[in-house]
């Protein structure tokens, strides 16, 4: 027997133009990125990034900036990311949309605040390094420039889309599969390529969730979510109740929505997991806030036996980035994230072995 390596990728599509079946595979950062980009400047204050959430229903925003005054040739600078605006509630401060919001902080200009050099991609880059990037540095959006130039933007919701694409091409090729399950015989399938293609979308959340799930009791403090989450390197945290019911969640967003402004954003990049955004005066009123004061209620969930594809069509409809799983008791066992949705699409990239039958 001699070996041989095949991605799946590949597979999907000798098999999509030996049956005539129309199917662009994604291989690069230019195949996925969003190029249609709205930019703000630097001189942009945090409530011009704030309406630019609201008006284009995102999260981040590429900031540029000018070498000239006619302001003509704009060049890239960084990246505002909503995190980083987050901590604007401050008491009696005045209302904006119904929350109390720092007036000094909305006038804060954007170039206090942007990250400077963030991860970026080229318009070549292969988008199993963009998915890798965003796993390894937990961001949520990569610029892709071409010589410094702003060309795209890549978001978790563009590679969360890769599911669809994918699972339809698997299904035209073999309806079939619209009626398999794992519990159920494999259809018959006459190459290592088929197979392989099989089980990765028959998967299940069961797995591709992160199991031993750290959850936390309503009457717990914001304070204890903080040191939860930077001793884990979680964003997102289950709420129980007294008879261990899932109750809510919190986010590391529901948490700077509750802190204090934190002024200017510091140099280079914490050592420590959310080290800047969760830095604050221990004395603050709001880390003894319960945890049924901040978290989200009547959260989405799924069951383990949810296919792959199925979760990830939930996270982009709902523009969330987890879901918590119960089992049949309705008890918590595991939670689908995002990134572990990123982490299990990497296998569709990665050269996979298959055996062949000496020649001769």
């Amino acid at each position: 027997m001699i070996s041989e390596q095949f991605a799946m990728v590949d597979a999907i599509e000798q098999m999509c133009a030996g049956k005539k079946v129309g199917f662009l595979p994604i291989r690069t950062a230019a195949d996925v990125m969003a190029t249609d980009v709205k930019t703000l400047t630097m001189d942009h204050t945090v409530k011009a990034f704030l309406d630019f959430m609201a008006t284009y229903k995102v999260r981040h925003a590429p900031v540029v900036d000018f070498h000239d005054e006619d302001k003509r040739n704009p060049y890239f600078v960084g990246v505002v990311s909503q995190r980083d605006v987050l901590r604007l509630t401050l008491p009696y401060a005045g209302q904006i949309g119904g929350q109390a919001i720092d007036r000094k902080a909305l006038r804060q200009l954007l170039a206090q605040i942007v990250a400077r050099k963030p991860k970026s991609a080229s318009p070549h880059t292969p988008i199993q390094e963009v998915i890798a990037t965003m796993i390894n540095n937990r961001i949520g959006m990569v610029p892709v420039l071409d010589d410094s130039n702003l060309v795209g933007i890549i978001t978790t919701t563009n590679i969360i889309k890769l599911y669809t694409k994918l699972d339809a091409a698997m299904r035209t090729l073999y309806p079939e599969l619209k009626h398999v399950t794992k519990s159920t015989e494999p259809v018959p399938v006459g190459s290592p390529e088929v197979a392989a293609l099989f089980s990765w979308v028959s998967q299940t959340v069961r797995d591709v969730m992160t199991e031993n799930v750290v959850c936390l009791r309503q009457q717990d403090e914001l304070a204890e979510a903080m040191k939860v989450m930077q001793k884990h390197k979680f964003r997102h945290l289950p709420i129980l109740d007294e008879h261990d019911k899932l109750v809510g969640i919190v986010s590391d967003r529901d948490i700077l929505q509750h802190l204090p402004f934190a002024g200017r954003r510091p140099p280079g990049q914490p050592a420590r997991f959310r080290k800047h955004l969760f830095k604050v005066d221990p004395k603050t009123a709001s880390l003894r806030l319960p945890m049924d004061r901040i978290m989200t209620r009547k959260t989405a969930n799924v069951s383990p036996d949810l296919s792959v594809c199925e979760a990830a069509k939930m996270l982009r409809k709902s523009k969330i980035d987890c879901l918590p799983v119960l089992d049949e008791r309705e008890n918590i066992c595991g939670i689908v994230t995002v990134t572990d949705l990123m982490c299990a699409l990497l296998a569709v990239y990665k050269p996979t072995q298959q055996s062949q039958p000496n020649p001769g």
